[in-house]
């Protein structure tokens, strides 16, 4: 089935905390776009829902999303390995590290880019 989504998705693994009221939950992140992205947890909230996210980059960095919940699917834990749980999440405001999330996708491009230029 073809990807009907119209902006690029990247493949990234950053640990997420997450919550309603606080940072109660831990995750991992993937899937990640300028408008979104999808954390994987076997714990996870309805759609609509509007919670805060703290990812935490490879060099420590701290990124404060607050993102509403656009869908969620809970897979049983004997399924794990076949289907991902967890939420897609669309990014409605940044609190902190707008920057820093910004240039996880552009040095993404920036990779792609030289690579097809060495090929």
């Amino acid at each position: 089935m073809p990807d009907s989504r119209l902006e690029q998705r990247n493949k990234k693994r950053l640990s997420v905390k997450f919550g309603y009221d606080k940072l109660e939950h831990i995750g991992y992140l993937s899937d990640v776009s300028p408008q979104g992205f999808f954390v994987e947890s076997r714990i996870v909230y309805k759609s609509g829902i509007v919670i805060n996210c703290e990812l935490t980059t490879r060099n420590g960095e701290i990124i404060l999303i607050e993102g509403r919940v656009q869908w969620s699917k809970k897979g049983a834990m004997r399924h794990s390995h076949i289907m991902k749980s967890g939420m897609g999440i669309y990014i409605q405001k940044f609190l902190k590290g707008e920057d820093v999330y910004l240039s996880l996708l552009d040095l993404r491009e920036e990779k792609r880019l030289l690579i097809d230029r060495d090929i």
